[in-house]
């Protein structure tokens, strides 16, 4: 039962997130070393927090402490990445399939949303994963009959989705910093970020059925991001047929 168990929890966590890779992703070398840059800015964000949390001795059974300065460092490496990316943005353009689509540093964030995913989501996750192959199992404490390996393969896929999203709403905040709406798409991103870690703290409360709350919160998140990027599109097309 334990294999069916790790099957099972690899191909929820990482189903998504691999099928973009093959049907997207691995058909451009372009898009590739986007992604193995911007994954790599994620592992020195997670080695800086890991060191912290080892020096940190005294916080590190709380976790609330552990979210608040990990997410704080992936997001400045989030921003550094882009002030990296925006200078090398010129020679993307040049090389890509359409140097001149105004599309391009919303695919150039989704793919670097991508290699974030990417690593965030194999760090987190693919200890408790290789856990699941026995001989116990370790129950949720807010979901008694729900494994901890099911409710955290759940969170994997969320969190998978939501850096995508994350990347491609930061890249037009950072791009447009100045302006009201560029300040407030920033701040949507660093406040979701918090609300969606802070609320994987539900999973080990003992609130009733506090897995699932987690997850409405992540999917809540992703939904209002994935619109905040679907206007941007929607603009920068109507923008692209009024001045060609």
């Amino acid at each position: 039962m334990s294999l069916y168990s790790f099957f099972g929890c690899l191909f929820l966590a990482y189903g998504p997130i691999l099928s973009i890779f093959f049907l997207y992703i691995a058909r451009n070398a372009q898009y590739v070393l986007l992604m193995v840059s911007s994954a790599f800015f994620c592992l020195i964000a997670l080695l800086i927090s890991s060191v912290i949390w080892y020096l940190a001795k005294k916080t590190q059974s709380t976790h609330a402490v552990t979210i608040a300065y990990s997410v704080a460092i992936q997001e400045i490496f989030r921003w550094g990445f882009f002030r990296i990316l925006s200078r090398a943005e010129t020679g993307l353009n040049l090389v890509s399939r359409n140097p001149n689509s105004p599309f391009n540093r919303p695919v150039f964030g989704f793919v670097s949303g991508f290699g974030y995913a990417l690593m965030s989501c194999l760090v987190s996750y693919i200890s408790l994963l290789v856990e699941s192959l026995g001989p116990g199992v370790k129950m949720c404490q807010s979901c008694p009959g729900l494994s901890l390996f099911f409710v955290s393969a759940i969170n994997t896929t969320i969190f998978s989705l939501l850096h995508m999203a994350w990347m491609m709403v930061a890249f037009e905040g950072f791009s447009s910093y100045k302006t009201k709406s560029g300040m407030l798409q920033i701040t949507w991103v660093i406040f979701s970020h918090y609300g969606a870690s802070y609320a994987t703290l539900f999973n080990a409360s003992d609130i009733h059925l506090g897995c699932v709350y987690s997850a409405l919160i992540g999917v809540v998140i992703l939904a209002i991001s994935c619109a905040w990027i679907a206007y941007g599109l929607k603009s920068r097309n109507y923008i692209n047929r009024h001045t060609n």
